[in-house]
C-alpha cells in the first residue's frame, strides 16, 4: 500500500468530525459527505453508530494525531500506517482497496454477527471509510486500540505476542535470552522491565497457560473455535490472537482482561482479519508449494481459510486442552 499523504490524514480527520456531529440518526446503509475536493464514504454507518458513543468518538477524532503516522513493521518488509488518536482510546489504520471491498461484499455480515457478543475476541472496528479525491483513493478502519481499556501506556507493557498458529518464520531473534532476563527483572521487581515480543515458535517454550483455571481455559478455547469458524466461513485468512500482558490496577480492568495476578493483567484479543483468500493469495499458496519455499516438516503461512482455522485452533488446543 502506497504510503497516505499529510493532507489526506488531515482531510479525513475534519470529514469525520462531520460524520459524527450530525444529530439525528442516519439510517441510511453507506453515507456519503463531500468537501470542495474530497470525498468520504462510511460504509454500513448506521450499523456501526450503534455500537460507538458518537460524542466520544468526536471528542477523540478532534485529537487523532495525523501529524506523526506511524508505521506498524509486520514483517518481511510489510507495513501499516496508522495513527491512534492522542488519548489513545481509537486507531485510525489504513487498509487496502481489496480488503474494503471485501468488508463491503462480503466480511461485513459475519463481523455484526461475532461482534453480537459482547465478550467477542475480535477486536472491535468502529467504522470503515473510503476518502478520494480526483486522483487519488485511500481507505481507513476506526478500530479499538487493546491497550486502551486498561490504560496501558508504552512503559507498562511487558509482553506481546502475535500467534498466527503457522510455522514458517514465526520466531523471534534472541526470544530466549530476554524471556530470562525479563523473569529475573520481574522477580526483582524492577522499576524497568524491557518489552518482550514473541511469535508462534516463542510462545510454545513458556507454558504462558500453567496459570490458568481449567475453565477459564476451556472457555477461551471455545471463543477462539467459535470465532475462527465463523472467519472460516467468512474465507478470512491471516489473522492473529495477540496476547498483552502489563501492569494492571484493579479499577482499570475491563471486558477485555482475561487473567489478572499481582497486578499483572492479560488481555487477548483477534486481529487482523480483513484479509481474503482471494485469487492473490491462491497464486501465492500456489508459488510457495511449487517452489518449496518452506521447511518439509512446516507448513506455509498462506493457506485456505479452512486450513488457517484447522491450524490456528489446534494451536492453541496444545495449550488450552492440556
Amino acid at each position: 500500500m502506497d504510503k497516505v499523504k499529510k493532507t489526506s490524514w488531515e482531510k479525513i480527520t475534519s470529514l469525520l468530525q462531520q460524520l459524527y456531529i450530525v444529530e439525528q440518526q442516519i439510517q441510511e446503509q453507506h453515507v456519503t459527505i463531500q468537501s470542495s475536493t474530497y470525498t468520504l464514504v462510511s460504509l454500513f454507518h448506521a450499523q456501526f453508530r450503534q455500537l460507538i458513543d458518537r460524542e466520544d468518538i468526536i471528542d477523540s477524532i478532534q485529537q487523532l494525531d495525523f501529524e506523526t503516522p506511524q508505521l506498524f513493521n509486520m514483517g518481511r518488509n510489510l507495513q501499516s500506517e496508522f495513527a491512534f488518536t492522542s488519548n489513545h482510546k481509537y486507531i485510525l489504520k489504513v487498509v487496502s482497496g481489496t480488503q474494503y471491498r471485501y468488508f463491503k461484499n462480503t466480511f461485513h455480515q459475519y463481523y455484526f454477527k461475532i461482534i453480537a457478543n459482547k465478550s467477542c475476541l475480535l477486536a472491535r472496528t468502529f467504522g470503515i471509510y473510503k476518502l478520494e479525491d480526483r486522483e487519488n483513493k485511500s481507505y481507513f478502519v476506526l478500530m479499538e486500540n487493546l491497550f486502551y481499556e486498561h490504560k496501558l501506556q508504552n512503559s507498562q507493557i511487558i509482553s506481546i505476542y502475535d500467534l498466527k498458529g503457522a510455522q514458517s518464520s514465526r520466531i523471534t531473534k534472541n526470544f530466549d535470552e530476554q524471556f530470562h532476563q525479563q523473569q529475573e527483572l520481574l522477580k526483582t521487581k524492577a522499576q524497568t522491565i524491557p518489552l518482550l515480543k514473541g511469535k508462534d515458535e516463542d510462545f510454545k517454550k513458556i507454558r504462558f497457560f500453567q496459570d490458568f483455571s481449567n475453565e477459564k481455559k476451556l472457555d477461551l478455547m471455545n471463543q477462539i473455535k467459535q470465532e475462527s469458524d465463523i472467519l472460516a466461513e467468512a474465507n478470512t485468512m491471516d489473522y492473529s490472537l495477540m496476547i498483552i500482558t502489563g501492569h494492571i490496577n484493579q479499577c482499570q480492568q475491563g471486558n477485555r482482561l482475561i487473567k489478572l495476578s499481582n497486578n499483572i493483567g492479560t488481555i487477548i484479543g483477534i486481529i487482523d482479519y480483513y484479509q481474503e483468500y482471494n485469487s492473490t493469495k491462491k497464486l501465492e499458496n500456489k508459488f510457495k508449494t511449487w517452489f518449496g519455499m518452506h521447511k518439509p516438516d512446516q507448513q506455509i503461512s498462506c493457506v485456505d481459510s479452512d486450513t488457517y482455522r484447522k491450524r490456528f485452533q489446534i494451536y492453541f488446543q496444545q495449550f488450552l486442552q492440556e
